[in-house]
């Protein structure tokens, strides 16, 4: 028997799916027993979208000059757009002529069926009014998928989503698989004003929204990600530009670019809720900058540099309520931590670990932590750390637990437990003159074991 408590869990998540898709245009509420208490009058189809008359649609009448008729196969269950086509989906539709692959169930309404590949050179638009939802039929038996393999996706003022025909709702059980949109060999995949949710399961390149292999770049702007297996995953991308965006409730990882991927600009996201980490640059990820983000209520840390992610700036972040720490530095060097506001997190506002070195953490706000506003520990070395405002943490302002470490001037420490706290071998000189370390109640400096 399902217990009370699960039911009133999935009544949550169902009635955000409503709210969600309706924000895109999708007609849940009226196709499902989704309750209308979470309708919502915004739709994605008010946004500004591409729409066909500035595409050149070499699908409507016959191939163009260069391109080709897009194909389906049956066998493989595939639609394949290739040549120098260009095509919008109702146009795609039209010209392989199998309403079993992909079809309009309403105006505005889609249901693929198929999966959909889209090969070098050529290029596929997805957009709002004449696609408001496209539905991935994704159910216990299969699912589909779309891959850009070289060419080009746009997806515009739309609403995308896993969809379960017989249940009538997205698919929330991503363990038997589970729709996922691709991007990689050379691909360019813009995402804006859009929602991807209820994507991807735990296998490689289907974690949701992937951008994969050098040569692979983009944009997601302005656009909301929730419950995919990872919100928005990339691998040997760069050049990327993730801005404005609501990445929320992934299973696993928000944002996170990852093996590395280089010369990305993270800005003005939100991500929160997140089944680990909101953002994490992980595995050799450089040259980075993460700036202007909210994260938080993500159950571990709020920000992440990871396994030599090195040469990154994270800057004029607002990171609280993590699970762990605000901002985590691990194993990574030559990265710069400044003009964040870090609080209210489990441990400490602003972490450097693991053999991390040269960090500089100058010009946060870092209060309220349930441990430490700073805490350099496990052989990080080199940190220097300087006007930062550190304030109200539950245990130290600062702890230093590993050699070669400085804290130079303009910090102001105060109203901590114990302001500066130094367990090492050979602690460093601290001015008290160059810095305002003061009110803190156990202790303005003090060393241990």
């Amino acid at each position: 028997m399902v217990s009370f408590y699960s039911r009133l869990s999935l009544f949550k998540r169902l009635s955000w799916i409503a709210l969600a898709c309706l924000l895109c245009g999708c007609n849940l509420v009226e196709n499902s027993t989704l309750p209308p208490s979470a309708a919502s009058s915004k739709s994605c189809a008010n946004q500004p979208g591409v729409t066909r008359s500035s595409l050149t649609d070499t699908t409507a009448s016959g191939p163009g000059k260069s391109g080709q008729m897009p194909e389906y196969n049956p066998t493989s269950n595939t639609i394949t757009i290739s040549g120098s086509t260009s095509t919008t989906l109702p146009a795609l539709a039209r010209a392989i002529k199998a309403p079993d692959a992909l079809r309009e169930l309403a105006p505005g309404e889609w249901l693929l069926s198929a999966n959909l590949q889209i090969e070098h050179k050529a290029a596929l638009l997805i957009s709002a009014p004449e696609v408001k939802w496209l539905k991935l039929r994704s159910d216990q038996e299969s699912f589909v998928w779309i891959k850009a393999l070289g060419g080009d996706l746009t997806i515009d003022g739309t609403c995308v989503t896993s969809w379960d025909p017989q249940a009538e709702t997205v698919d929330l059980d991503y363990e038997d698989g589970r729709s996922f949109i691709l991007a990689r060999n050379g691909a360019h995949m813009i995402i804006r004003n859009a929602e991807l949710s209820y994507l991807g399961y735990p296998a490689n390149e289907s974690y949701g929204v992937a951008y994969r292999l050098s040569g692979t770049t983009g944009e997601v702007s302005n656009s909301r990600l929730g419950y995919n297996y990872y919100g928005l995953y990339t691998y040997q991308v760069a050049n990327l530009i993730i801005r404005n965006n609501e990445v929320h409730h992934s299973i696993l990882y928000g944002i996170d670019p990852h093996t590395d991927s280089h010369n990305l600009l993270i800005e003005g996201n939100t991500t929160h809720d997140n089944g680990k980490h909101g953002i994490i640059l992980a595995e050799r990820c450089t040259d980075s900058i993460i700036r202007g983000n909210r994260s938080y209520a993500n159950t571990l840390h709020g920000i992440v540099l990871y396994q030599q992610s090195n040469n990154n700036i994270v800057e004029d972040n607002i990171v609280y309520d993590n699970g762990l720490e605000g901002i985590d530095v691990n194993n990574s060097s030559n990265s710069t931590i400044r003009g964040n506001e870090s609080y209210q997190n489990a441990k400490a506002g602003v972490g450097i670990g693991q053999k991390s070195t040269q960090i500089l953490v100058s010009g946060n706000r870092l209060h309220h932590n349930q441990e430490d506003g700073i805490a350099v520990y496990s052989q990080a070395t080199e940190t220097t750390i300087e006007t930062n405002d550190i304030f109200e943490n539950s245990r130290y302002g600062i702890y230093l637990k590993s050699d070669g470490n400085r804290i130079t001037t303009a910090n102001k420490v105060y109203q901590n437990r114990i302001g500066i706290y130094v367990n090492t071998a050979d602690p460093p000189i601290i001015s008290e003159s160059a810095n305002q370390i003061s009110n803190n109640q156990d202790g303005n400096i003090k060393a241990g074991p």
